[in-house]
């Protein structure tokens, strides 16, 4: 018989035999040692001392074990292995179902009922170190799509534009994925000299799929529609194309509006987005953006829009986001919401420019769900009109 070698280290698989019993011990090791590298210890204490040394592959565990009894060292190893996955096969003379129970709540993933034949040992600890190479396969295929995931999300990152130095107005733009990369997604278009396109959109789902549609989307509007500067016609022709050549299940919901600098009038059309607000903090009017036509982007073949007009007047902030923000919730599962979104850009906006409004929104929600990630992927737009 051949010694059984792991894969990844080609190496013999090592395994930690414990056993109070020597005469059990060395039965059981003969049998072993024709194909495993094999360790002995005869209480908990040189087991865990014998683990840091040696990092076996598998752990035979009797439960009887001095010093510290088989169920605690199993605990205590499980601890110290993270997510390194270390099979134990408990073998005790006590077979009965609390027993067997009390082993695998401890973290085992095997149990065998002393006195055992050590070929029906040896075929237990061959099925597990089978399901352990299982896993070492999968630990693998995990590191070669998380290392795609980060490629992607340094392209996703790629593409956020920088904003634009355009005297009299000011900028912040945030975007933070919940995994490494999302669907949300921020531009800043300039048309012309006279003209700057400003766009939140948010794709249905999170992780990969969402951001590779919104890199699609994001080409679309840079190589063929960046000189339009109508915001109806610009969702309008995204979403034909995207309809027709995507059928993910996905969908977007997008803001988009252009500023006129000159006299800062913005026309706007949103595809079921997040209304956006606009405050003038001179006289304190909130005006929340909506437009009563236009469903999110790839849902329907045909799907008008509507557009609006707003002057955007001085001392003004308009505040572009997605619902990330506005759904993030507390250990209590209370949203933050747009209530409390209003009161902080009414509390803060008047005496910050838009870069410092931006920080200190996150702060606020940050604030409110504290420990608690957000579970979505969010973009926050400030524009100030000084």
């Amino acid at each position: 018989m051949t010694m059984d070698i792991n894969p990844y280290t080609s190496a013999p698989w090592r395994v930690l035999l414990a056993d109070p019993s020597l005469e059990l011990q060395s039965q059981t090791r003969s049998n072993l040692d024709l194909e495993y590298a094999v360790y002995t210890a005869e209480n908990g204490l040189d087991v865990l001392e014998t683990y840091q040394q040696e990092r076996p592959d598998l752990l035979v565990l009797a439960v009887d074990l001095p010093k510290l009894d088989g169920y605690e060292t199993c605990k205590k190893i499980k601890g110290i292995c993270g997510r390194r996955f270390v099979p134990v096969i408990f073998v005790s003379e006590a077979g009965d179902m609390s027993s067997v129970k009390k082993g695998f709540l401890s973290g085992g993933e095997d149990f065998l009922s002393k006195p055992y034949n050590p070929e029906e040992l040896s075929i237990r600890v061959h099925a597990a170190l089978r399901t352990k190479k299982l896993y070492l396969q999968l630990m693998k295929a995990y590191e070669l799509i998380d290392r795609e995931r980060d490629t992607l999300a340094d392209i996703q990152r790629k593409f956020l534009s920088a904003p634009p130095e355009i005297p009299g107005l000011q900028f912040h733009a945030q975007y933070q994925p919940s995994s490494k990369a999302g669907g949300d997604y921020y531009d800043f278009i300039q048309i012309d000299k006279d003209h700057l396109g400003v766009l939140t959109a948010d794709v249905s789902g999170h992780g990969i799929p969402a951001a590779i549609i919104m890199a699609m989307k994001r080409i679309l509007l840079r190589s063929f529609l960046s000189q339009q500067r109508s915001p109806s016609k610009t969702l309008e022709a995204l979403n034909e194309i995207l309809f027709n050549n995507l059928k993910t299940g996905h969908f977007i919901t997008a803001f988009y509006g252009v500023i006129h600098l000159p006299t800062r009038v913005m026309t706007y059309s949103s595809a079921g987005h997040c209304p956006p607000y606009l405050i003038n903090y001179d006289n304190g009017e909130v005006r929340e953006l909506k437009s009563e036509k236009g469903f999110p982007l790839m849902i329907l073949p045909n799907n008008p829009m509507d557009e609006s007009k707003v002057q955007i007047a001085h001392n003004s902030k308009l505040v572009l986001y997605t619902d990330g923000i506005i759904e993030a919730r507390n250990a209590a599962g209370e949203e933050f919401g747009r209530k409390r979104f209003v009161e902080t850009l009414m509390k803060f906006g008047a005496n910050r420019n838009a870069d410092a409004l931006g920080l200190e929104i996150i702060k606020t929600v940050k604030d409110y769900i504290q420990d608690v990630p957000f579970n979505d992927d969010y973009t926050l737009v400030v524009l100030g009109i000084e």
